[in-house]
């Protein structure tokens, strides 16, 4: 099982979550606090970066999707940078593909 390592920056005011490893059922609260302490503290516009994601199970889409409720609720979004085929196909057959603004680069993803 490997680790989920979370590094946030921020770029022309929007946090970017590089994330790397694997965010599953073990890993996802990490993720779902960093989430909820940027979003609770005015920053619910988030990019998160998946170019270091090895693995991606329900648990990590679940909260991915709580995040982006929450964010929203707010006023925010969140988008995602996806360029790995195989945790892009996992939003594709989820449907979530529909629901996450998905992008191949961060540049695009932080356009607008």
């Amino acid at each position: 099982m490997a680790d989920l390592v979370i590094d946030t920056r921020t770029v022309d005011g929007t946090p970017v979550l590089d994330l790397s490893g694997e965010v599953d059922s073990y890993n996802s609260p990490k993720l779902r606090e960093r989430m909820v302490r940027l979003i609770d503290d005015g920053q619910s516009r988030l990019v998160i970066n998946m170019s270091g994601v090895d693995y991606i199970d329900s648990t990590g889409l679940g909260t991915l999707v709580g995040g982006l409720k929450r964010a929203s609720e707010k006023g925010g979004s969140i988008r995602i940078i996806c360029p790995n085929e195989q945790i892009h196909k996992v939003f594709s057959i989820t449907g979530l593909v529909k629901v996450f603004q998905i992008f191949d680069n961060e540049q695009s993803a932080l356009a607008t």
